[in-house]
Order: structure tokens, then sequence, then C-alpha cells
């Protein structure tokens, strides 16, 4: 419980600067002083299952942030913002084996993924599960998913600067999903 309370919070912080913002909000919203206010809230129904739902996938092959949450050994959140990638009803990131990302996987293999859409904040997933280690060459894996979030002068720069020693890649199977926003099926 104290878990899902914790989760919660965090959820929520991360979630509410985000509304309001890029060119596709301006239906939704309107200027007032040097801030943006949502004049139109959709719905509030949330979904949940076990499983990506096809909506889900085609929101997570994007490009898209994501705040990937893993549990400290004295139990309190730890909140990075990660590249991932979606692969066969998983999702895959890389990191190094120094990162506390990686020692939190390692003592406790439970994580949550939240994935806001930048334009509107009533749409998401947020992913329940366990990581494991996958075996693919993290190099490779790296240079891939650079090359989806990244195009021009800043993969040129990326490329100049990323770390490769001590990578490993990450893959979350997700327990529980939850989406807001998204197409039903």
């Amino acid at each position: 419980m104290k878990r899902r309370i914790w989760l919660a919070v965090l959820v929520m912080t991360i979630l509410a600067p985000v509304h309001g913002y890029g060119a596709d909000a301006k239906e939704a919203t309107e200027k007032k002083g040097d801030t943006m206010k949502t004049t139109a809230r959709p719905s509030r129904a949330m979904d949940e299952s076990k499983t990506l739902s096809p909506a889900a996938v085609e929101f997570l092959k994007q490009p898209l942030a994501s705040q990937l949450v893993t549990i400290n050994p004295k139990g309190n959140p730890q909140v990075t913002v990660m590249w991932f990638k979606y692969e066969d009803g998983a999702l895959l990131f890389t990191t190094t084996t120094d990162r506390i990302k990686f020692r939190n996987m390692q003592k406790d293999p439970r994580a949550t993924l939240a994935v806001v859409d930048p334009t509107n904040m009533y749409k998401w997933v947020i992913v329940d599960g366990k990581f494991s280690v996958d075996p693919r060459d993290p190099e490779a894996f790296y240079r891939g998913l650079a090359e989806h979030y990244l195009t021009g002068e800043g993969l040129e720069t990326w490329k100049k600067s990323a770390q490769m020693d001590k990578r490993t890649v990450l893959k979350l199977t997700p327990t529980q999903v939850r989406t807001m926003g998204l197409a039903k099926e």
C-alpha cells in the first residue's frame, strides 16, 4: 500500500507540470499572462490491463521522454528521465552498470514507467513491471536508440560524447498497464 501511495504522489508530481505545452495543445489551452491554462478537460476515464493495447504500442513507438521509477534500498522511489524502445510487449532501456537504477534493479526488479504526451497531459501510459537484463549488444542498442530520438547535429554531438563503457540493456516486462486518452480497442 505504501508503494502505491508513493507512486501515486510521484506520478502526480511528474504529470502536473506538462499540461498545456506544445503546438498541438493550442485548441485546448488559453494564454493567461505567462502561463497556459487548460480550457477543456477530457474524461478522466482510465483503462487498466496486464498488457499493452495496440493504441498504447503506437503511442510508445514515438520518441517520447519517459520517467522511470525504481526503488532505492530504503524503499523510496528513484526517478530518471529516460529514452526507451518498445519491442515485443516489453520496454527496453540502456544504462551503465554503475548507475543507481541498475543497482536498484539488482536488489528489487520492480519498476514503473510513465510516458505523457507533451501536448496533452490527459494522454499517457503508465507501466508497472519487472526488470531483467537483456542479452543483446548494448552499444548497438544505444546507437539505435539515439537514432530514434536524435537527428542532425544532436545525433552528431551524441556520437562524440556517448558513454559506451559498462553499458547494459534492461528489459521491463509489464505486469500492469494503465492508460488514459488512447483510442479504445
